[in-house]
């Protein structure tokens, strides 16, 4: 599942000692993608899923062993998760953030933002990825690594960007104090 959608499929074959778990998806999502497999008594992440054709696919082998320490028995279903930091959620429609017309309809086709608020401005996290949808505000951006991904951070006050000084940018995921 890619929140409430049907995104793609699991297949788990017993293999030797070992269950085979080959999964294949699509989505709109772009960056690292992890599969987090839901059972009767948890959650397990089941590994990052690779890019491949047109979509994502996993293809790793657990032990019995491994998959009890994990919690997992009979799987329910399986969901797409992006890693993200400590204090960021996903913002599906970054265009929302703008008051230009033009930043809005560029915005609202950005896949894979992440917003952070602060006080009096929202921290806006956009994949750095080609081609950047966003460019009229490129150069206004911070480039800095969220977990695995590369990202320009903004500052949106009022619906209009701005920069990010880049000690600000260094210290926000990696010092609590501004988490």
């Amino acid at each position: 599942m890619d929140g409430e959608r049907a995104a793609g499929r699991l297949e788990v074959t017993p293999q030797g000692g070992y269950l085979r778990f080959r999964a294949v998806c699509r989505t709109e999502k772009r960056g690292l993608l992890r599969l987090e497999a839901v059972g009767e008594e948890g959650k397990a992440d089941l590994g990052t899923l690779s890019p491949g054709g047109s979509g994502y696919f996993l293809d790793r082998r657990f032990s019995p062993a491994q998959l009890r320490s994990m919690g997992l028995g009979r799987i329910r279903r399986c969901l797409l998760r992006s890693p993200r930091p400590r204090g960021w959620t996903e913002e599906p429609d970054p265009g929302r953030l703008f008051r230009d017309p033009a930043l809005r309809a560029l915005g609202s086709e950005v896949r894979g933002a992440l917003v952070r608020e602060t006080e009096g401005a929202s921290l806006l996290a956009l994949p750095l990825c080609s081609p950047f949808l966003l460019l009229p505000i490129f150069c206004l951006g911070t480039p800095k690594r969220l977990g695995e991904t590369t990202y320009l951070l903004f500052s949106v006050f009022r619906g209009e960007a701005g920069m990010i000084s880049p000690d600000a940018g260094q210290a926000m995921d990696g010092d609590p104090k501004h988490q």
